[in-house]
C-alpha cells in the first residue's frame, strides 16, 4: 500500500531591503525594519515643550509615503504630554505660559511645514 505524502500550505513573509528616497528633514526612522511598505514612516527632529519638568507637546514631521489609510503628505505630528493633574496657583500660571509658548512654538512648525510643501515636498 502506497501512502501519499501530507502537504501543507504556509503563508511566509518574506522580507527584502528597499530602497527609498529620504527627505531632506528626515533624521531616521523609529524603527529599523518594516512589516509591510505602507509601515514606512519619515520623522524629522523631535520638538518638545516642557513645563516644570512636564512634557506638554512633541511635535515632529512626518510623511508616510506608502500609506494606504491615511494621507500621503508631509504633516506636523502632534503628541499631547503629561500635564495632566493638580495644580496650585502659581503652577498653573507656569502652566498657562508654557501653553502660550507651546502654542508660539506650534505655530512656527507650521510655517516650516507651509515652507517644506510650498518647495515640493522635499
Amino acid at each position: 500500500m502506497s501512502v501519499e505524502p501530507r502537504t501543507a500550505i504556509v503563508n511566509l513573509l518574506v522580507t527584502k531591503a528597499l530602497e527609498v528616497d529620504e527627505p531632506d528633514w528626515c533624521i531616521g526612522h523609529r524603527a529599523d525594519e518594516a512589516q509591510f511598505k505602507p509601515d514606512i514612516t519619515h520623522y524629522g527632529p523631535e520638538h518638545a515643550i516642557e513645563s516644570n519638568g512636564h512634557r506638554i507637546l512633541l511635535a515632529m514631521l512626518t510623511q508616510s509615503p506608502y500609506a494606504q489609510r491615511s494621507s500621503r503628505e508631509i504633516s506636523l505630528y502632534i503628541e499631547q504630554g503629561d500635564f495632566t493633574g493638580s495644580y496650585t496657583p502659581d503652577e498653573v500660571e507656569q502652566l498657562a505660559d508654557a501653553l502660550t509658548v507651546a502654542a508660539d512654538r506650534l505655530r512656527a512648525l507650521g510655517r516650516d511645514l507651509a515652507e517644506i510643501l510650498a518647495g515640493g515636498g522635499r
